[in-house]
């Protein structure tokens, strides 16, 4: 089962084959039709996010990432391989790709005063215990590594999460979760945008306030850069030219978190995270252990379904 059960019936977006850098919508079958063109897809996807969310992702299924990159979850954006990051003037991925199992996360790095362990996920609702050896540890874009309270081990264990990769957290046991079980889930749960066409109707339109606006980004990048991907956004199907923060995560944008890593590879510097109740301690690119409200991380990752917040027991 999905992990955003409300809306499973979004058409799966594949990275760009090519080196170009346009949506596509397709068919049915699978085959492009005749193409409105880039632009066109963007304003319609704006267009259509302000009264019906479910046309708008329906457009939004035809969105891709600039190739090579492809979508990863954790991140809320396009990303290269684990271990590359985006060369802006070559425009395409540069680096060395990690391969086998993540890093164990060095959980003293944050400085909590509670007994944490390693865990690996995939989505919020499955995770398990460290394992060099588990699929939801090995490298990918997404998958996840992260640190959190030791207590919850055993009760992960009980549950059979990770044994069977099929089961996942039932958030609806709530007499049998326990809160420290389910405040882990609710952080993993705010770090978390499972598909493409959700990150492009939350982060790329302003129908849940939380598009960017070109000036936000342009003060954080130099001209150059900006002027490139500010061009390289507007390709890609965004109206009005508005920065594009889904292909191009960066400071200025709602998705983008300060980590270690460049443009399109800072998921490499994000996995490791210590998540505890109601908050979240990462490491920022300037070596600085900086804390995230679960809460604030959590009403916009979940725009699109509000009731699995009320799970969490969050309001926003």
């Amino acid at each position: 089962m999905r992990f955003l059960a409300t809306i499973a019936t979004l058409a799966t977006v594949a990275m760009a084959s090519s080196g170009g850098c346009t949506a596509h919508p397709s068919d049915a079958s699978g085959s492009s039709g005749a193409l409105p063109s880039s632009g066109a897809l963007g304003e319609k996807i704006i267009a259509e996010a302000s009264v019906d969310i479910h046309a708008a992702l329906d457009l939004a299924a035809g969105f891709k990432c600039p190739a090579p990159m492809a979508y990863s979850p954790w991140t809320k954006a396009c990303a290269c391989p684990p271990g590359q990051s985006y060369d802006t003037t070559k425009k395409t991925c540069s680096g060395t790709a990690l391969a086998g199992a993540w890093p164990l996360p060095k959980c003293d790095a944050s400085g909590s005063k509670v007994a944490l362990s390693a865990f690996c996920a995939i989505s919020p609702v499955k995770f398990t215990k460290y394992d060099a050896t588990h699929a939801w540890c090995q490298v990918a874009l997404d998958t996840f590594t992260f640190c959190a309270e030791a207590e919850i081990e055993a009760e992960i264990s009980a549950l059979g999460l990770g044994v069977n990769l099929d089961v996942e957290l039932d958030l609806s046991l709530t007499s049998s979760i326990s809160a420290t079980l389910r405040s882990t889930s609710a952080g993993l749960a705010s770090l978390f945008i499972e598909t493409l066409a959700e990150a492009v109707v939350i982060f790329n339109t302003k129908v849940f306030g939380l598009a960017s606006v070109a000036v936000d980004v342009e003060a954080s990048l130099s001209v150059g850069v900006f002027a490139q991907l500010q061009s390289v956004a507007c390709l890609l199907g965004i109206g009005k030219c508005q920065f594009d923060c889904v292909s191009f995560s960066t400071k200025g944008c709602h998705n983008y978190i300060d980590v270690v890593g460049a443009l399109g590879g800072r998921l490499a510097g994000f996995v490791g995270v210590t998540i505890l109740p109601d908050v979240i301690l990462s490491v920022s690119s300037s070596n600085v252990v900086t804390s995230l409200v679960v809460k604030d991380l959590l009403c916009a990752s979940l725009s699109l379904n509000t009731p699995l917040i009320s799970q969490y027991k969050y309001t926003c």
